[in-house]
């Protein structure tokens, strides 16, 4: 029983008098274990990212695995060994990577970021090949062709692109959803693609020529993901009320409501063998068996959204990105009687007590982005050690926007008294540091006496 299942329990059987110091007991007991399990990590993890894992990508050949982070980075991962190799870091971004494809039979990936664009990469050469721009807000969904020649992202713009990925060129905007667009998949043929929204409709379009063909389906409330089934003539997707629905693209069939859970679906993923994986904000996954519809397998994490979903090639586990800064392995087959809580919780950005006023500005504010150490890793900033008296944009091994890399700006009191007051665009036009407003001036002093105590000795001067 995970810890979160003993709450429930607590809850449901109203424990009382002499009951109360068992149960007690009892939930400190699974709260200890549940602790021990979330600090360790399994060695098949994807470890390296500084900052919560929005997308994961398996190969069809098992070979390879791509991830997408807050941290800005998309990474490469090899699996020709025991344990997952990280094989390239890229840095390309200037914002969070929220959606990530395989293309050129594993040799190449595509990107979709939160600064808009779209990335296709050469993973063997481990370089960027382009940034496709044309999207006027955030790429929240991709999808690649599966006879290669195409690339579709989704965007917060309310629309929906093709990309030529031979000649690496805008091809037609799919416009006509009511609100953002979240997801996108080609059918069997690649002749049609599918995009679905915030206006809860699932449509269809004519890839030669971005034209719409129909709407699909209503379903009224928000619709976050979509797979194609693998029979080509089913669709599966996950909406903002909870509803895992799945519709006949020939019409035959009316839609069908599969499960409605009570948190949003964030996240599916399909096996090579017909296996169905649905999790959500409540951080439960369920795996289902396609033949029969039902649930085999469940994991409830309960410490936070799971966002990414994807099944290693043998089909019998799973990769899995949430809050936490790597992407934790599941294996359900075999299943355990007693699944471990994976992750770690509180994270760093969420904690609510116990530290003074300026560390608790830093950790829901900076934390996320930036450490404090001089060896603190990759995250979606540069580490702030060392920062007072140091020229921004000067901290080498960090790729920094040109906003930065050439200001004349020199990190002190008054200079990031002045960032946090203004925020972060205000003060350095063409910055990719996220909107950090602080209008509190205590808050903005706490915040910078905590950073000249913990940030390590004072930089050099230029």
């Amino acid at each position: 029983m995970s810890l979160a299942a003993a709450r429930r329990w607590v809850e449901c059987t109203g424990a009382a008098g002499w009951r109360r110091p068992v149960v007690t007991l009892f939930l400190l007991l699974a709260a200890t274990l549940a602790s021990a399990a979330r600090s360790s990590l399994d060695p098949r993890d994807l470890v390296g990212h500084g900052g919560p894992v929005k997308a994961i990508a398996i190969s069809r050949d098992g070979a390879r695995a791509i991830t997408g982070s807050f941290d800005y980075s998309m990474i490469a991962w090899r699996f020709d060994a025991a344990k997952p190799r990280l094989e390239h870091r890229f840095l390309d971004h200037e914002a969070a990577v929220n959606a990530v494809a395989f293309a050129d039979h594993g040799r190449r990936a595509v990107t979709g970021s939160d600064d808009a664009t779209v990335g296709v990469f050469d993973l063997d050469a481990g370089r960027l090949i382009a940034r496709l721009k044309g999207h006027a807000m955030k790429v929240v969904g991709v999808a690649v062709s599966p006879d290669g020649r195409w690339a579709a992202s989704a965007s917060w713009d309310m629309t929906a692109r093709l990309w030529d990925l031979k000649t690496l060129k805008a091809g037609p905007v799919l416009s006509g959803h009511a609100g953002n667009v979240n997801a996108v998949a080609f059918t069997a043929d690649s002749a049609h693609l599918l995009t679905a929204g915030y206006d809860g409709t699932l449509r269809e379009w004519r890839v030669a020529d971005g034209v719409q063909e129909r709407i699909v389906e209503k379903h009224g409330w928000g619709i976050n993901v979509i797979k194609l089934m693998g029979d080509g003539t089913h669709v599966l997707f996950g909406a903002l009320d909870g509803t895992l629905g799945l519709v006949d693209l020939a019409g035959v069939e009316e839609a069908r409501v599969i499960a409605r859970r009570q948190r949003p679906i964030l996240a599916l993923a399909l096996s090579l063998n017909g296996a169905l994986a649905a999790a959500g904000g409540d951080g439960l996954i369920e795996v289902y068996d396609t033949t029969i519809w039902k649930v085999v397998r469940s994991l409830d994490n309960p410490y936070g959204p799971v966002w990414a979903l994807a099944f290693t090639a043998s089909g019998d586990a799973l990769y899995m990105g949430g809050l936490d800064d790597e992407a934790h392995f599941w294996q359900f087959l075999p299943g355990n009687a007693f699944e471990q809580v994976v992750g770690d919780y509180p994270r760093r950005f969420q904690v609510s007590e116990g530290v003074g006023p300026g560390e608790l500005q830093f950790r829901r504010k900076c934390s996320i982005c930036h450490t404090l150490k001089r060896d603190g890793g990759n995250r979606a900033g540069p580490s702030l050690y060392g920062i007072f008296g140091r020229r921004a944009g000067t901290l080498p091994g960090y790729v920094y926007s040109p906003a930065l890399a050439h200001s004349a700006i020199v990190w002190n009191e008054e200079t990031i008294g002045r960032l946090f007051a203004e925020s972060p665009e205000h003060y350095i036009p063409g910055t990719k540091m996220p909107l950090q407003k602080m209008a509190n001036a205590d808050d903005r002093a706490a915040l910078i006496a905590y950073l000249r105590r913990a940030t390590g000795p004072t930089g050099p001067r230029p």
